[in-house]
């Protein structure tokens, strides 16, 4: 009985490890960090950052973490100059963060708010002077509200946003009036991404205070803040430009610098953004201490808040702040990267805690590394248990939200930023009762292929994960991105049919391109042989000039004799379609190049152009042109019955090939 006691009480206490167990691995980090953080920060990056700079080919890095209302830890890794080897320093190594600035500027904007300045909710148009916003949609107007979420529905693109050297860079009231997008949609409907947006978010900042955007943040932000090392003028002034580490990319294995678009024309959605992670830290610390003595604690609150999601369940938008959930904890983040850097800001409001990472080269899909970051250092040092599953009612088959999607951002741009959705699309397919297979980018980070299970109607959770998706009626996919949402799309719509209108056409026209000149040759040389022939034999010539002209403008009868047909009309009148397949393969092959080599092109994007990107806009419009030219010729071609009838079907088939080739470069906007 004793023994049975003691065994009974032996397996009570077993059985209650077993249950605390998971529960003191959960706590042990926490205590840990409460205990030392800063000790627990560097064990931390020390473990992480130079295993993350070797596998992704990242020349180097600064981090900086705070906690408890004061900045516990920041360190360099790897170099800030590969050709010198200076090794990165975190308080004086200055970095470009790019699109982190969006952060900073709606700091500015709530003090503006304080200040009576800005009206978040008045019509953006009652503070605007030299120009206005276009008023698409009447009585609903764009708000700063809209602006700071994303939510203005103004069209994609960043090409020509960029700059060379700080002289190329035009003021920023000037830019936003020229190059105002078109309003595709109305305020509120979604969020999707929009650097135009912040861009007057910032301009508005110049507009109610009456400085310099570069100049406010400076004097209202930066300076309080004790941010030595941070700036948005261009150029930038002396403590920060011999600091800055240049910023790289691979070639060949190689880091070469990444050379172009190191300024821009809308420093408030981050070009020309410089600082330090020290400095950052100082940033994130006012962000997470009421306010740090540039903003009230309430306007924190309101900048920190949720105002818009694409779907509830989902993540959604702050005031700049993007929602991001790791371990059922709501975190506050921002990454930016520009060709040749990026970086990332997170913070867990509820831990008081919060990470900056900046880095001076993309190399292999560096930027996506970013977010394995920000989920280490969370799974670190704010550990939650699982978010249980409620019990749903019935719900609808999964099989209605398979298809291909795309970014709505993707599907906004109208400049040549829309080919990157030819090969970043994503796939949704049913894997079993309220389970859903994806491939592609639906979570942040890297694209990989991952398992959803439904746990309320068109609501799914990552299996095993956090992560949740909701698919709207409307056909929008609300995803881990708040402002990056994707949308599905119809059958002629898909990148896989449009490549595949590619693949043949493209056949069509480079087997033409090529073998008109090679069939052109074989007659001549046939032609040659019959008229040496005919002369030996004392024959008059039934070849020759008297064949009739195929649809290349050449002899179609193979040195047949034939009836006489007026020859140089037909040869003429033949020649568009070659150089029509001509003009169209060369375009296909502009394609191939920026494609071959996309970091450095990717710069060249940013500027506004280069000899290739001019190439790549100039082939498709005189294909256009030919293809007009060859599609008359071939009515005419059936009307008069020139060639012989093979001639007539090969002309007809090239400018059907050149049409379809020219349809899908209409639908990425490589015409107009």
């Amino acid at each position: 009985m004793l023994l049975e006691r003691k065994s009974s009480r032996w397996r009570a206490l077993m059985c209650s490890l077993m249950v605390a167990a998971p529960l003191l691995a959960v706590s042990a980090p926490a205590a840990a960090t409460a205990a030392d953080p800063a000790r627990s920060a560097r064990q931390f990056a020390d473990a992480y950052v130079p295993r993350q700079l070797k596998e992704h080919h990242i020349p180097g890095a600064a981090i900086a973490v705070v906690a408890g209302g004061r900045r516990v830890f920041a360190q360099g890794y790897g170099v800030a100059e590969v050709e010198t080897g200076r090794p990165v320093d975190a308080e004086r190594t200055v970095f470009a963060p790019a699109s982190v600035a969006k952060l900073i500027t709606a700091t500015a904007v709530m003090q503006l708010v304080e200040r009576g300045r800005i009206d978040l909710n008045a019509d953006v148009n009652q503070y605007l002077t030299t120009f206005k916003i276009d008023d698409a949609y009447p009585g609903r107007p764009v708000t700063m509200a809209n602006l700071l979420t994303h939510t203005a529905g103004f069209a994609g693109g960043d090409f020509g946003t960029g700059a060379a050297t700080a002289r190329d860079v035009h003021p920023l009231g000037a830019h936003l009036a020229d190059h105002q997008p078109p309003r595709i949609r109305p305020p509120g409907a979604r969020a999707v991404y929009s650097n135009y947006g912040m861009g007057l978010a910032g301009y508005l900042v110049e507009v109610r205070s009456g400085l310099p955007f570069h100049q406010y943040v400076q004097e209202n932000i930066f300076r309080p803040l004790g941010m030595t090392h941070s700036s948005m003028a261009q150029p930038e002034p002396g403590p920060v430009a011999p600091a800055l580490a240049p910023g790289y990319r691979l070639q060949d294995g190689h880091q070469v610098r990444a050379e172009g678009a190191k300024y821009g024309h809308m420093p408030p959605h981050g070009a020309g953004f410089r600082s330090t992670a020290t400095d950052m830290a100082a940033f994130m610390l006012a962000q997470l201490t009421g306010g740090g003595g540039i903003l009230r604690p309430d306007s924190v609150r309101l900048m920190q808040s949720r105002h818009f999601g694409n779907a509830e369940g989902t993540a959604g938008m702050g005031y700049g702040f993007q929602e991001y959930t790791r371990n059922g904890r709501r975190l506050l983040v921002h990454r930016g990267n520009i060709p040749g850097y990026f970086a990332i800001m997170a913070l867990i409001p509820d831990r008081g805690i919060g990470v900056y990472a900046s880095y001076n080269g993309i190399g292999k899909r560096g930027p996506d590394s970013a977010w394995s970051l920000v989920d280490a250092f969370a799974d670190r040092f704010a550990p939650a248990p699982a978010p249980a599953d409620g019990t749903p009612g019935p719900l609808p088959d999964v099989a209605q939200y398979t298809g291909t999607y795309r970014t709505a951002l993707a599907a906004d741009m109208t400049d040549l930023g829309k080919l990157s959705s030819l090969t970043s699309t994503v796939t949704v397919s049913a894997a079993g009762d309220d389970l859903l297979t994806t491939t592609g980018a639906v979570a942040l980070g890297p694209a990989e292929s991952r398992q959803w299970t439904q746990i309320a109607p068109a609501l799914f959770r990552e299996k095993n994960g956090y992560r949740t998706i909701r698919f709207r009626p409307d056909g929008l996919l609300a995803t881990e991105n708040p402002a990056g949402p994707l949308e599905r799309l119809a059958w002629y719509q898909s990148p896989t049919f449009h490549l595949g209108v590619l693949g043949v056409s493209l056949t069509v026209l480079l087997l033409s391109a090529v073998g008109g000149p090679l069939a052109h040759a074989v007659r001549l040389a046939r032609r040659r042989r019959s008229g040496r022939s005919g002369r030996s034999g004392g024959a008059g010539g039934a070849g020759g000039g008297s064949a009739p002209a195929g649809a290349f403008g050449v002899a179609a009868g193979g040195g047949r004799t034939a009836r006489r047909r007026p020859v140089r009309g037909p040869r003429l009148a033949g020649l568009p379609a070659w150089i029509t397949a001509v003009l169209v393969t060369a375009s296909a092959g502009s394609l191939v190049a920026m494609f071959a080599d996309f970091d450095a092109n990717q710069a060249e994007f940013f500027l506004g152009g280069s000899p290739l990107f001019t190439t790549i806009t100039t082939l498709p419009v005189l294909a256009a042109a030919g293809a007009g030219v060859t599609l008359v010729t071939a009515g005419l071609a059936w009307v008069k019955g020139w060639w012989t009838l093979a001639g007539r079907v090969h002309c007809t088939v090239v400018v059907l090939a050149a049409l379809a080739y020219l349809s899908v470069a209409a639908a990425y906007n490589l015409i107009g």
